[in-house]
């Protein structure tokens, strides 16, 4: 005979032999949460039980004799908009493990920071149940965190059904290896815009079929077969690369869309930077001679205490210090011209003070001349960098804001090279010629790009033909487009 055991019945509740002789005899009482068994009799009494109940480690109704439970804020999602609520806080070894192996793949910190002593000690004061982890196990449980968030990105790219907007670049290291980064950006059944880097990798070259290859493999390792477009800049390898992807992946129906008419999409932010670069050519000696000079400031921190004697001397209160280019970013040659003018009254000043100046620069220090140049090039690209600086990000869709700021680009040319200014128009000239190559004709335009902008409701087709108005080009092909 078998008996269950109810938490919290009163001993006259439980079942009692009816006869003197069943007394005598022990049955057994089975343990309904744990099927644990013992043995009862009606004269030994039901302690036995009583004090199993106590010490089930199952049983839902066991009552804590220890302290008051930890309560804690639980946060749900990210930055200032995460949601809190409060909760019971418990250790868990687990995810102590998991949040360290976060924290050293987010911090980029090396495997061996576990092992040192002063992380050691941290964690004794902070959490003496914490057990310290060894570089090794946790090297192994930021793989199996990579491993798991990779299967969850996959099974996302994979099962929700929507199309992938991709982005590659390569470039050349130091140490002269070819490496590729491939990002994705997608929006999800939520409608919201995520952006995933899929590979980064070391390609055998830069050759437009490498590139293709490196970009097959990753779409194949992820299982993405449907595409939207891929942004690459103006390279002459990137086009051969998409036609490499053309043929091999048009082989299925409904990768591409329109059979892949308008899958490549040129970078704008890239389009823009090679505008501003022939317009750089205009300014050479200026800006030269400006840049030789920031060079020569921030060559040696002895030279950087003279300038700063210099800059206090003239009471210049800007606190910026000098930012030296990367001559093949327009827009970092932009912000070291906008910080140097203001220490145009320094850079005199150590001309007169510092001999080491003139003889290192062989006399071609900054002259008057060069400054007026730079200070109306910085006017002149102020609306240029802001829209380069709008057309990069990624947390947000650049798509819609492309034909705005291309028309505003085009507009601000057209009146700038009317200027009296010589300097200035014949910059604007000549980058009006690199604008045209790109964007003057309607059919030079990737039309999902458009499509975009009419999707707006902020623009609509009304926009689009308003920005096109001017040109004979866009009255031809509006009504194919519509």
């Amino acid at each position: 005979m078998s008996t269950a055991v109810n938490e919290g019945a009163p001993q006259s509740q439980q079942q009692v032999p009816s006869t003197p002789s069943e007394s005598q005899q022990p049955c057994p009482a089975t343990m309904k949460y744990c099927g644990a068994t013992y043995a009862w009799t009606s004269s030994n009494g039901t302690s036995t039980l009583r004090n199993h109940l106590q010490k089930c480690t199952q049983n839902p109704f066991k009552k804590d004799k220890k302290k008051q439970k930890t309560l804690q804020f639980h946060i749900k999602g990210e930055g200032e908009k995460g949601e809190s609520s409060l909760g019971i806080w418990k250790f868990d070894q687990v995810a102590c493990r998991n949040a360290l192996a976060k924290m050293i793949i987010i911090d980029e910190l090396p495997f061996k920071f576990v092992d040192h002593e002063g992380f050691s000690e941290f964690c004794t004061v902070m959490q003496p149940y914490f057990n310290v982890i060894s570089r090794f196990t946790v090297a192994r449980d930021c793989v199996a965190l990579y491993t798991g968030e990779k299967e969850k990105l996959r099974n996302l790219l994979t099962k929700s059904g929507q199309r992938i907007c991709l982005t590659t670049d390569s470039w050349t290291s130091i140490q002269n290896v070819s490496y590729m980064c491939l990002t994705a950006h997608f929006i999800d059944k939520d409608w919201k815009l995520h952006k995933r880097i899929l590979n980064f990798c070391v390609v055998t070259s830069h050759k437009g079929e490498a590139i293709g290859r490196a970009v097959e493999t990753c779409l194949v390792e992820w299982g993405i077969e449907k595409l939207c477009t891929l942004t690459v800049d103006n390279a002459t390898a990137n086009d051969v690369a998409i036609e490499y992807l053309k043929k091999r992946l048009s082989r299925k129906s409904g990768t591409f869309i329109l059979g892949g008419e308008f899958f490549q999409v040129r970078c704008s932010a890239h389009i823009l930077n090679l505008i501003v670069k022939d317009g750089l050519t205009e300014l050479k000696y200026s800006l030269t001679r400006i840049r030789d000079a920031v060079k020569y400031v921030r060559s040696s921190p002895q030279r950087e205490q003279r300038f700063k004697a210099c800059v206090e001397k003239e009471r210049i209160t800007f606190k910026n210090s000098l930012i030296l280019d990367v001559p093949t970013r327009w827009n970092s040659t932009y912000l070291m011209l906008a910080v140097a003018i203001k220490f145009q009254a320094a850079f005199e000043r150590l001309k007169d003070e510092d001999p080491h100046f003139i003889l290192e620069l062989n006399d071609n220090v900054p002259q008057n001349v060069d400054w007026d140049d730079a200070r109306v090039f910085t006017q002149f690209l102020e609306k240029i960098y802001d829209a380069t600086v709008l057309l990069s990000g990624s947390s947000y869709c650049t798509s819609p804001l492309f034909f705005t700021e291309v028309c505003a680009f085009e507009s601000s040319l057209s009146e700038w090279s009317q200027s009296m200014d010589y300097c200035l128009s014949s910059m604007a000239i000549k980058m009006k010629k690199k604008f045209d190559k790109y964007w003057g004709k309607f059919e030079k335009v990737n039309l999902l790009l458009l499509l975009a902008v009419v999707l707006d409701p902020r623009c609509k087709i009304r926009y689009l033909r308003f920005g096109y108005c001017h040109t004979l080009d866009f009255q031809h092909n509006y009504k194919g487009f519509s």
